[in-house]
C-alpha cells in the first residue's frame, strides 16, 4: 500500500502559526455556543524540525508547516480530549499570547474537515450491551465521524431503520446476514420458495434438516436467533405485480430486491418504490459477471428509464436483428456459488449502509456496478441516462437533497 503526502487542504497559518481554513461549518456550530469537547482521533504523527506529517488513513499523509511548534501543541491538547475550544485557546495563549478564539475555531474546522476530530462530549446513543455488540461497527464508523456526527449516531440510525428484502435465497439471505450484523432495526422478508438440497451450496441460513421448510420462515428464525433486537416480519408470498410490493413499503427506508422472476418484476418493484419515494437496490449474476444497481426516486434514473434507453439505438436496440427468429435459446440456470452470493450480497449491504446512514453517497444509483468473476473480481460502473419524459419518475414525491449529514441525535429505543 502506498501513501500520498499532501499539504493540509486550503490551509493557511496565522501570524502565530495556527493552521486555519476558510470554511466556517464548525465555526458556526462553535459560535452557537454548542458545548463540544474536540478530541483527536488516533493518528500517526511524524515530527520534523519545522514540520509535521500526520496520518489518520494510511493512504494519505498531511504535511503541516510548524516552525513555531504550535500545531504540535494543539494536536497534543486535542489528543487528551478534555478541553472545550475556549480552554484550548487559553492553553495555547500561555505560550503564544496572539492566539485568538477565531484562530482556534479555524484550526478545529480544518482538522474536522480532514476527519480527525470527534466530540468527546457527545451524548451516548447506545446501551452498553449495544456498544459491545456493535464494537467493530463503531470502530469503522469512526472513520466517518466528525464533531457533528459520532460513530454512535451512525449506529443509532441503523437501529432505527426498516429494510424490505424480496427473496431469501442465496443472494437475499447473504444480504440479510450482513444487515443483521449491521444492526438494522427492522426487516420485512418476502419469499414463497422452500429449502431444497441444491440451495445449500450458496445459502447458509439453513441446513439439511430444513429441506422442504419455508425459506422465509427459516431466514426469519435465523435473524431472531442471531440478533434478538431486530424486529422481523416474514411474508410467504410471490411478487405478482406492484400491488404486492406497495403494502410492504409502509414505514420502510429501503427495499432490496434479490429476485429476478417473473421477468417483469424489476419494473413492478420500480413502479411501487418510485411512487412512494423508497430507494431500492437490485442485485444478481449474469454468467460470470455479478452486478448490482439501485434507484433513488426523484434523484436518479429509474428502471423504466433504463428500459426506455434500451429500446433506442443508443441503448443497443437494432430493429433489423430484433426481427430475426430465435433459432436456439438457453434455459435460465442459477450459477450462483457461495463466494459469488457472499461478495455481491456484501456489496449490496454496503450500498444499503450508504443509503441508510448517509455517511457517503450511494455509488449505484442509476448505475450498474459490475463485478468480473471470470478474472480478478474488479468492479466497473455503467450508468444509464434519466429519461426526462419518464412517466414513472414523474410520480416520484419531492424529497430533500441527499446529504451526508445525519439528523440530530435522536433517542434510540433499546430492545
Amino acid at each position: 500500500m502506498t501513501s500520498a503526502v499532501v499539504r493540509a487542504p486550503d490551509a493557511r497559518t496565522t501570524s502565530a502559526g495556527v493552521p486555519t481554513a476558510p470554511t466556517r461549518t464548525t465555526q458556526q456550530a462553535l459560535a452557537e455556543e454548542t458545548m463540544i469537547v474536540p478530541r483527536l482521533k488516533p493518528v500517526t504523527c511524524l515530527a520534523g524540525p519545522d514540520r509535521l506529517l500526520v496520518s489518520h488513513d494510511p493512504r494519505r499523509q498531511v504535511e503541516f508547516d510548524d516552525s513555531l511548534g504550535q500545531v504540535r501543541a494543539l494536536l497534543l491538547l486535542l489528543r487528551e480530549g478534555t478541553r472545550d475550544p475556549e480552554a484550548l485557546r487559553r492553553e495555547l495563549a500561555v505560550r503564544w499570547p496572539d492566539v485568538t478564539r477565531a484562530d482556534v475555531d479555524d484550526a478545529l474546522n480544518l482538522l474536522d474537515g480532514l476527519g480527525w476530530l470527534e466530540d468527546a462530549a457527545a451524548p451516548g446513543q447506545l446501551l452498553e450491551r449495544q456498544r459491545e455488540r456493535y464494537f467493530s461497527n463503531l470502530a469503522f464508523f469512526d472513520l466517518f465521524s466528525s464533531l457533528d456526527i459520532s460513530s454512535e449516531d451512525v449506529q443509532a440510525k441503523l437501529l432505527r431503520s426498516h429494510v424490505v428484502v424480496l427473496g431469501t435465497g442465496g443472494l437475499g439471505s447473504s444480504v440479510v446476514q450482513n444487515l443483521a450484523g449491521l444492526g438494522v432495526g427492522a426487516l420485512t422478508l418476502l419469499d414463497a420458495d422452500t429449502v431444497a438440497l441444491r440451495n445449500l451450496a450458496r445459502q447458509f441460513t439453513y441446513d439439511e434438516s430444513r429441506i422442504g421448510a419455508s425459506k422465509v420462515a427459516e431466514v426469519a428464525s435465523w435473524v431472531r436467533a442471531f440478533n434478538s433486537g431486530i424486529r422481523v416480519q416474514a411474508v410467504d408470498r410471490r411478487v405478482t405485480g406492484p400491488d404486492t410490493v406497495r403494502p410492504l413499503l409502509a414505514g420502510a427506508d429501503l427495499l432490496i430486491a434479490a429476485i429476478d422472476q417473473p421477468i417483469e418484476v424489476d419494473l413492478w418493484v420500480n413502479e411501487a418504490c418510485v411512487e412512494q419515494g423508497v430507494p431500492f437496490i437490485r442485485g444478481g449474476l449474469v454468467y460470470t459477471r455479478g452486478l448490482y444497481w439501485s434507484v433513488d426516486p426523484g434523484r436518479s434514473a429509474c428502471r423504466q428509464c433504463l428500459a426506455t434507453f434500451r429500446s433506442t439505438p443508443a441503448g443497443g436496440a437494432d430493429p433489423e436483428i430484433d426481427g430475426w427468429p430465435r433459432l436456439l435459446s438457453t434455459e435460465p440456470v442459477n450459477r450462483g456459488i457461495g463466494p459469488v452470493a457472499t461478495i455481491i450480497g456484501g456489496l449490496m449491504a454496503m450500498e444499503a449502509l450508504r443509503y441508510l446512514t448517509g455517511i457517503v453517497a450511494p455509488v449505484s444509483a442509476g448505475t450498474y456496478q459490475l463485478v468480473d468473476f471470470a478474472a480478478d473480481c474488479s468492479v466497473s460502473a455503467d450508468p444509464w441516462p434519466a429519461d426526462p419524459d419518464c412517466p414513472v419518475c414523474a410520480r416520484a414525491p419531492q424529497r430533500a437533497d441527499r446529504t451526508t449529514r445525519l439528523p440530530g441525535r435522536e433517542p434510540v429505543v433499546a430492545r
